[in-house]
């Protein structure tokens, strides 16, 4: 799978699992009728139509049946994790180590492109 896939799933999972941790819901057979998470819909049991779940359940399946229990089983995995400092602002900073570095980077003229809304590398930056 590629990287944009793979930060694009690992931060919808992150967010469907929000009302979870916050013990709005208690459980995954909660979650999958509740109502303020898009997971309801990707699970079928609601309908948005501004929500795309194609391009998500596409990653996990041609047969929406099938793509929709694996999507289930991807995000009932983390359900225990509580909160990913990894899918917060601030990513291409931690990939680098710290400020010292990036300024020492900025010293040897040495310029990344970076983006907190974004999660990846300077190259994954770049393309969006």
């Amino acid at each position: 799978m590629c990287q944009e896939n793979t930060y694009l799933l690992e931060l919808v999972r992150y967010i469907h699992l929000n009302p979870i941790r916050a013990g709005i819901v208690k459980d995954l057979k909660s979650l999958d009728r509740y109502a303020y998470t898009g997971h309801s819909t990707i699970m079928g049991k609601r309908k948005n139509p501004w929500q795309d779940t194609g391009s998500v359940l596409q990653l996990f399946g041609k047969n929406k049946y099938t793509a929709r229990k694996k999507y289930r089983d991807f995000v009932e995995k983390r359900i225990g994790q509580g909160q990913n400092p990894e899918l917060t602002g601030g990513g291409l900073l931690r990939s680098i180590g710290d400020w010292g570095v990036l300024k020492s980077m900025r010293r040897m003229k040495i310029h990344i492109k970076g983006d907190e809304r974004i999660l990846g590398d300077s190259d994954f930056v770049k393309k969006f």
